[in-house]
């Protein structure tokens, strides 16, 4: 059996205009219209196959094939909120494998991330289908992942793992002070008692989670690799650091005295990039999202709330380094005089993917002549939260130029 690959390519290119910004990369948050749409497209393709396809109660999608043994009997297409992968939660499948990814993206980003895995494991489905093969195989659409709309990454897959809790749902905050709770009722997801019975998800049964990924990275395209079979994804961290100065006028105060927020944050971030350079061995720190307030050009800044992303192969490393940054952001607030309020807002350790998985890989890579490398991934991604309960492998493809999250994105 072969995939229809033209096929794969005019879903994506179809999907790549479900934009909240034509013209300026594809911005399609969870939860929105956007995301709407993009699931829609995917129910009409669920409804021509015959596939059984259910939202749970936070928004992840599940479709598999008919008659798969343990899997719901929901109508072809149709969305519920069971909550069960495609399965029974009394009844799992049995030798269930997931594949999967997300479609919501970052601001302006590429057509590929997230999407690209996801529509590959439809493409698996359909395959399957019109080969009338039997498979015990689940598409999972991860909800959230991306983090862009409350400031945590992996949403989905964490309510799934039960990292995430029923408290977490009001704890989680959009730029509009709007809960994730809130979004789910919008959506006509939620469903406390499905809740309750579904998540977090039973992993009986459940063979192994799989991910097809773009490498987001240039350690491809540099090598010359056609396929990149993940080892471990990094661990991340992050933190929102808050200073609060003394907002005043431009011109009339005088430079010596300030308190100024702004010029503690220009230390900081400067400061963090030193450190992390320093430190060394793979670990990195970003600064992504910056809020200055009151925002005028002639008024003082009177606080600064900046997010920083820090991230390694190894959970200690990791840890060092966000010991470094905060102790960094105290001193530079005392030394500016300025208030300084330090937030957890995400974290997740380092995971390395299933032994048994890699080898797999290995094996086929070199069967098919494949040029490959066992890589680690510098991005998190849903499966990763997968991996501590069941069988989990990743595979990357080459990345343009090393870029992603922008939309000169492609492979």
């Amino acid at each position: 059996m072969k995939i229809n690959g033209q096929r794969l390519l005019n879903d994506l290119k179809k999907l790549r205009e479900i934009t909240a910004t034509p013209g300026q990369g594809v911005t399609r948050f969870s939860y929105s219209d956007e995301d709407r749409r993009a699931r829609e497209y995917l129910a009409r393709i669920a409804h021509e196959y015959g596939f059984t396809m259910e939202t749970d109660p936070v928004g992840n999608i599940t479709i598999c094939l008919p008659g798969s043994d343990g899997c719901t009997t929901s109508s072809p297409g149709q969305s519920n909120t069971s909550g069960s992968v495609g399965c029974t939660t009394s009844s799992p499948c049995k030798g269930c494998t997931i594949i999967g990814s997300h479609i919501d993206t970052v601001k302006s980003g590429g057509w590929l991330d997230g999407i690209y895995g996801v529509m590959s494991g439809m493409e698996v489905l359909r395959t399957l289908a019109e080969n009338n093969a039997k498979s015990n195989v689940a598409l999972m659409i991860y909800a959230e992942e991306e983090g862009s709309g409350f400031g945590s990454t992996m949403t989905g897959s964490k309510f799934l793992t039960g990292k995430y809790k029923e408290s977490d749902l009001t704890k989680l905050v959009d730029d509009e002070r709007r809960t994730l709770k809130d979004h789910l009722e919008e959506c006509g997801y939620w469903d406390a008692e499905a809740f309750a019975k579904a998540l977090p998800m039973s992993f009986d049964g459940i063979d192994q989670a799989l991910e097809l990924h773009i490498e987001q990275g240039p350690v491809m395209e540099r090598e010359g690799l056609q396929i990149g079979i993940v080892d471990t994804v990094f661990g991340m961290h992050v933190l929102e650091i808050e200073y609060a100065g003394l907002g005043n006028h431009a011109g009339a105060s005088p430079m010596i005295g300030r308190r100024d927020a702004m010029s503690a944050f220009g230390e900081t971030a400067v400061a963090i990039e030193r450190a992390l350079l320093e430190l060394g061995q793979g670990a990195v720190a970003t600064i992504g999202k910056v809020s200055v307030s009151p925002g005028g050009s002639n008024v003082i800044p009177d606080s600064v709330r900046f997010t920083v992303d820090i991230r390694s192969n190894k959970n200690e490393l990791t840890d060092e380094a966000v010991g470094i940054i905060r102790q960094l952001a105290t001193e530079i607030a005392a030394k500016r005089s300025v208030k300084c309020e330090i937030r957890d807002i995400a974290d997740s350790a380092a995971i390395p993917f299933s032994r048994d998985v890699i080898e797999e890989m290995v094996t086929l890579a070199e069967e098919q002549g494949l040029v490959y490398k066992v890589m680690d991934s510098g991005a998190v991604h849903d499966t990763a939260m997968l991996a501590p309960y069941t069988r989990a492998g990743m595979i990357f493809v080459p990345s343009i130029n090393g870029r992603s999250h922008v939309p000169e994105e492609n492979t």
